[in-house]
């Protein structure tokens, strides 16, 4: 921890002033900081001028400056030596998080979600700050910021990985004392989430504009839309889809969900297993790969990138589809709404990939293929025979 000068006591510091009776300039028009006439550069901050290092070293005095800035700005003492600060907090968690994603324990997007929302305690919070020194209005301030800056359905899952940093870091004696968050470190009511809900629309797409979509679609977005009405598969579904997952002589599709590790086993349409059996990824194992020979969707650390998401969206503003908030997901939740009304719901949630949380969840170790089909078979017959 660099110390903050608040005097000029050393022999050196003396001669210096003796030796320099002009004050110099700024090294950069930028330099945030003032040559005194004591001989240290020097910031006003709060109404009050802190000294920060001797003329002759300007950048050690910017990186002292730098150091406890954030600090000072927001009238607290720079973090003591023995507390830990926000940038070692972070940096230890991220650390585990990445061991875990390693080890295959947390997916690609999870760390990477973990990563975004740690750079957010640092930038709003400051990198040097003792965790200790927080209070319930720094949580407060904070909650406001993100407030201002994502939308109600995006803060709920930000402020849950901001608590379990925090509260990590307390089980893992890094800090002595849970902190406090206060009354005001609150999700979004749900009353807000269901307003919010209803101004972006329904994600719902009606027979007849999915039909729309997949006769303008070219491959192999038009089979990554039938495997999306068919059996409610996401975005990293298709994009991660390997061809060993396939049965197609059968018209099976068999795959764990990346989300819930949950297994699912799809019965397949027979316009699902033309389209799929049309598909030449060559040697990848991933059935669908870009022109690049590079996955459709990838997340590695806190870079991602989701090409399905982006081709769809083209082809919803070339089918003059670009009403309410949907995307290629919406298909997702288009399955469940119509797969619903087969009657089954926990055939349908099986496809979909759900954790089923009741007790007889734990001891049901499969359903069956009729059941399955009924549900599958029941979406097919909206799609090819409702006429809107």
């Amino acid at each position: 921890m660099h110390r903050i000068a608040t005097t000029v006591t050393t022999t050196d510091q003396v001669k210096i002033m003796r030796k320099r009776a002009v004050k110099p300039r700024k090294p950069y028009p930028d330099f945030p900081l003032t040559a005194h006439n004591n001989g240290q550069w020097c910031k006003k901050i709060r109404g009050k001028v802190h000294f920060f290092g001797v003329w002759d070293d300007p950048d050690a005095a910017l990186q002292n400056y730098c150091d406890v800035r954030d600090d000072l700005q927001a009238g607290r003492q720079p973090a003591k030596s023995h507390g830990s600060t926000i940038r070692e907090l972070v940096n230890s968690f991220l650390t585990r998080a990445k061991e875990r994603h390693e080890r295959s324990e947390i997916s690609a997007k999870t760390f990477a979600d973990y990563h975004m929302t740690s750079s957010l305690v640092v930038e709003y919070l400051g990198r040097n700050i003792s965790v200790q020194s927080l209070r319930p209005t720094d949580f407060a301030s904070f909650r406001h910021k993100l407030g201002q800056r994502y939308s109600v359905t995006a803060l709920p899952k930000i402020l849950t990985v901001i608590r379990m940093i925090f509260r990590w870091g307390y089980e893992s004696e890094i800090l002595d004392a849970p902190v406090r968050f206060g009354p005001d470190f609150k999700s979004p009511s749900k009353k807000s989430l269901r307003l919010h809900k209803a101004s972006k629309g329904k994600k719902l797409f009606t027979a007849g504009e999915i039909q729309t979509l997949l006769s303008l679609a070219s491959e192999p977005l038009k089979t990554m839309i039938l495997l999306a009405i068919n059996g409610g598969l996401g975005n990293t579904d298709v994009g991660t889809l390997t061809k060993s997952s396939l049965d197609l002589e059968h018209g099976w599709l068999e795959f764990p969900r990346r989300k819930t590790g949950i297994e699912r086993r799809v019965p397949l349409w027979p316009e699902t297993t033309e389209g799929l059996g049309q598909t030449d990824s060559g040697d990848s194992t991933l059935v669908f790969v870009t022109r690049n020979g590079n996955p459709y969707v990838w997340q590695r650390d806190e870079k991602s990138n989701d090409e399905v998401s982006k081709a769809f969206r083209r082809l919803l503003k070339r089918s003059n589809l670009t009403t309410g908030s949907r995307s290629f997901y919406a298909l997702r939740h288009t399955f469940q709404t119509i797969g619903d009304e087969a009657r089954d719901a926990l055939a349908t949630s099986a496809i979909m990939g759900h954790v089923d949380q009741s007790v007889a969840g734990q001891y049901r170790e499969a359903i069956s293929d009729e059941r399955l089909r009924r549900v599958t078979d029941h979406v097919h017959d909206w799609l090819y025979k409702t006429v809107d």
